[in-house]
């Protein structure tokens, strides 16, 4: 008796831990896949005006582990974008792509979606860690979504 209740209590773990590693499946609208593939090319590109005018939001809100700073305007907008690009510029940094999406949730104009992408050095070897995740709160107005706020789960620009 006690063998049976031990086989059923490690069978009941291990179907748990299976169950909570499985991946969640979502479909995520061609709106918005189509808006990240801009996105991560003008990133890799360091193109400002892109991600300012059609992939950013103002205000802009970046959320970092100790702070987090709103900008108001493109001006701080590109100053934040220049800083980063510069840093990365140094490290070597070639440029990114999209992994997968690792949560989706909409709300009527709001969306927040988890992004797991890589980032490579010039020479195509990959850039610090190879699943790097981001969490993103898009609002779509005027028909489109723009990222409104960002909270990165490593480094902007390591």
């Amino acid at each position: 008796m006690k063998n049976l209740i031990f086989v059923l209590l490690v069978s009941v773990i291990l179907c748990s831990c299976k169950n909570a590693a499985a991946k969640k499946t979502f479909k995520i609208p061609s709106e918005i896949t189509t808006m990240y593939s801009k996105y991560v090319n003008a990133w890799s590109d360091s193109d400002f005006s892109t991600i300012t005018d059609d992939i950013y939001e103002l205000p802009f809100t970046l959320y970092l582990n100790d702070t987090t700073i709103i900008y108001n305007s493109k001006k701080e907008l590109v100053s934040f974008l220049t800083n980063s690009f510069n840093t990365l510029e140094k490290n070597n940094y070639g440029y990114s792509i999209t992994n997968s999406w690792e949560h989706y949730k909409k709300d009527n104009n709001l969306v927040v979606i988890e992004m797991n992408f890589t980032r490579f050095l010039k020479d195509s070897t990959i850039m610090g860690a190879k699943n790097r995740t981001a969490t993103y709160i898009l609002r779509k107005k005027n028909n489109k979504f723009k990222i409104s706020a960002l909270i990165p789960h490593t480094p902007i620009s390591d």
